[in-house]
């Protein structure tokens, strides 16, 4: 698949299909909050292809095949030599891991491999234990007011179970994905730290400190568990 002498990322976006595969006569459609679409991952892959770095796009039951010509972007997903132990194999010796809300992300978390999640939605729910981890989320657009829910809004609304559905169309509540633009920055600032190039700003600090205080001055977290860098800048505003 990849030679030894490259690097790869592995990338996931959690949909419906192995759920429906799984158990077709269960009602699953109050986990669709967490569901992304994977082509608005292909900029992030094709800027791990820039930079040498193989993608991997990753899961057994997926709903759409990668539409990709790029020789470094390959849909493990849907090739023969997919099985449950290459998941564990592949997903534990990747430069990082791309992943949304899915159970498939215990792989980088119990091999202590980096891990950067898009599209999070319960940002309570965040896996504070990863040694390190990038993290940006979906926005929860109040439809009815013309704005976004702000972090402390959203770390204060009760959603997730059978009802969510329900509590979203109540709200009038829109959850919008992240942008491929959003989802390429933030894999790049992941790679930049691993390769030892980046450099936080003060003002990055300074956001990210803002941002864990909403949890309450008592949070323990991993040191670098961290949101994304860009995504903070661009969303100054929600840090009420």
């Amino acid at each position: 698949m990849c030679k030894n002498n490259n690097k790869f990322v592995c990338i996931v976006s959690r949909d419906t299909s192995y759920k429906f595969k799984k158990h077709p006569k269960v009602d699953w459609s109050y986990h669709n909050y967490r569901d992304s679409s994977i082509e608005n991952y292909l900029s992030a892959a094709e800027e791990m292809s820039n930079r040498s770095h193989y993608s991997i796009r990753m899961g057994s039951v997926v709903k759409n095949p990668i539409d990709s010509s790029n020789p470094k972007i390959i849909d493990y997903s849907v090739s023969k030599y997919r099985s449950d132990f290459n998941d564990i194999y592949i997903g534990s010796h990747c430069r990082f891991f791309l992943c949304s809300d899915g159970g498939i992300s215990i792989i980088p978390e119990m091999f202590r491999v980096p891990a950067v999640y898009v599209n999070w939605t319960a940002i309570l729910r965040i896996s504070t234990w990863v040694l390190n981890g990038l993290f940006i989320f979906k926005t929860f657009y109040l439809r009815s007011e013309d704005r976004n829910m702000t972090f402390s809004e959203i770390i204060n609304l009760d959603f997730g179970g059978i009802e969510t559905n329900e509590i979203f169309q109540k709200l009038d509540l829109e959850l919008i994905e992240n942008t491929p633009e959003e989802i390429r920055t933030v894999s790049i600032e992941m790679d930049e730290r691993l390769s030892g190039n980046w450099e936080t700003k003060k003002e990055d600090e300074e956001l990210q400190e803002q941002f864990w205080l909403l949890f309450g001055q008592d949070k323990i977290k991993s040191p670098d568990l961290r949101v994304g860098a860009d995504f903070l800048r661009q969303n100054q505003e929600l840090l009420i």
